[in-house]
């Protein structure tokens, strides 16, 4: 086989094998920079009211939530 159909298909395959690492290393990427922790923090003490449902909140977390307002 001539040289030129054989550096075509080494190049398909390398690519073939690549890719996936490649577009795996760019997902790892925007991962991580989506997760930074620049954004302002919130005050976690006491309940978390904000997280927590209200359909399931028991009678402490509403007297919390009471005394909060």
């Amino acid at each position: 086989m001539r040289p030129g159909p054989l550096i075509a298909i080494y190049v398909v395959l390398l690519y073939a094998f690549l890719a996936p690492l490649v577009l795996f290393g760019i997902y790892v990427l925007f991962d991580a920079l989506g997760r930074s922790d620049s954004g302002p923090k919130k005050d976690n003490a006491g309940h978390n009211m904000e997280k927590k449902d209200p359909a399931v909140w028991t009678a402490q977390d509403i007297a919390a939530f009471v005394d909060q307002a």
